[in-house]
């Protein structure tokens, strides 16, 4: 067993004692795996709030520091300029590597995350269940010949939730699209019932922020 086996034991251990309580419920390995994301997106709902208000917070002071330096940078240049702006970072008690918390709330679901991993890919869960028109959960869905439409369509969802969340930040808006490409590298050829738990998360996730927006 790993370290990041051992760390998150306890998440997995809560995962698959719920999975199998839906399994039980509902005799369905695709509505259970479903009911997990929905159900770990709702417990993980407070810390997402908070993630949410950090990364609220820090995109408004780095807006406000960029704002100030971008006026300074027509008429200083070199160690002037590089002065004024470290007077501006300790105005605002800024420092770049505050922009760390612009992902607050991908970290926050990065264990859990990374638990659905460990208990999906490679398990016997997974083999050879069918879900809809996914012929085995355990292999990619391969739903288009080559092409693995349940990633495609989980990124597709996570770019809407950004478009929306971050309409009037540009930055941040396009760093959560960098995220959300990188992660569809990362699930493109995992098992599709495990790329199924983060499209339910997604979805629920979508959902959530819409109606704390409203």
């Amino acid at each position: 067993m790993s370290i990041l086996e051992v760390i998150l034991s306890p998440i997995i251990w809560l995962m698959e004692l719920i999975l199998n309580f839906y399994i039980h419920l509902t005799s369905s390995i695709g509505v259970s795996i479903l009911l997990l994301s929905f159900s770990f997106a709702l417990l993980l709902l407070p810390v997402q709030k908070l993630a949410n208000r950090v990364e609220k917070s820090i995109s408004n002071k780095v807006n406000k520091v960029d704002k100030e330096v971008d006026l300074l940078r027509g008429d200083l240049k070199g160690e002037k300029l590089f002065l004024a702006t470290e007077k501006i970072y300790k105005k605002y008690d800024y420092h770049p590597i505050q922009n760390v918390g612009m992902g607050a709330s991908f970290l926050a679901m990065l264990p859990v995350l990374l638990s659905a991993i460990l208990l999906f890919n490679g398990s016997e869960i997974l083999a050879g269940k069918s879900f809809l028109i996914i012929e085995d959960l355990s292999k990619s869905d391969g739903l288009f010949g080559v092409i693995n439409i349940l990633p495609i369509f989980m990124t597709g969802i996570t770019f809407v939730d950004a478009k929306l969340r971050f309409s009037g930040d540009r930055k941040s808006r396009n760093r959560f699209y960098i995220i959300s490409l990188v992660l569809l590298v990362i699930v493109y050829s995992l098992p599709s019932g495990l790329v199924l738990y983060w499209l339910g998360s997604n979805v629920m996730a979508l959902v959530l922020n819409r109606i704390q927006s409203a």
